[in-house]
């Protein structure tokens, strides 16, 4: 099973101490992270953010209990790359069905021939996302480096 570690790079990893401006200023940060180490012609952040912007028209990805986790499919992508954003509270209403605002987000962007494992890593990070104490451990995390190495921490325990 992919690692969620595995898909990241700490660059695209953040504990912000500001609340973005409302959806379009979340999946602007999200694009400017995922661009920053992608080096794809065509794949630049308002390209990514365009992509996740797309998808979030269809239906919101806030799944609840605080979680959210964008994501889209991105012509020229070789591979799954994440990033993950802890915000400050109160959180960002982005329309979850329980009404909580969300404070950790999940972005993944994926090639467009990966349906399958589009599907899998969504439902793996979200299951392993959803697990209370899981949750509780990323969302006391201080700093951008704490976060990924909880992060790594999860991974394992939930193998």
């Amino acid at each position: 099973m992919t690692r969620l570690a595995a898909l990241l790079d700490p660059s695209r990893i953040a504990v912000l101490d500001f609340l973005p401006d409302g959806r379009a200023g979340l999946l602007r940060l999200l694009g400017e992270r995922l661009a920053e180490v992608s080096a794809i012609p065509g794949l630049d952040a308002a390209s990514i953010a365009g992509a996740l912007a797309a998808r979030e028209q269809l239906a919101t990805t806030a799944v609840g209990e605080g979680l959210a986790f964008p994501h889209a499919k991105l012509p020229g992508l070789s591979a799954a790359r994440a990033a993950v954003l802890l915000l400050p509270a109160p959180g960002l209403d982005l329309g979850a069905a329980d009404g909580l605002p969300v404070r950790l987000v999940v972005a993944l962007v994926v090639p467009p021939d990966s349906v399958g494992e589009h599907l899998r890593l969504l439902g793996a990070f979200s299951r392993r996302l959803r697990d209370p104490a899981a949750r509780r451990t990323l969302l006391d995390c201080t700093d951008a480096a704490d976060l990924l190495r909880r992060l790594g921490e999860i991974d394992v325990l939930s193998r």
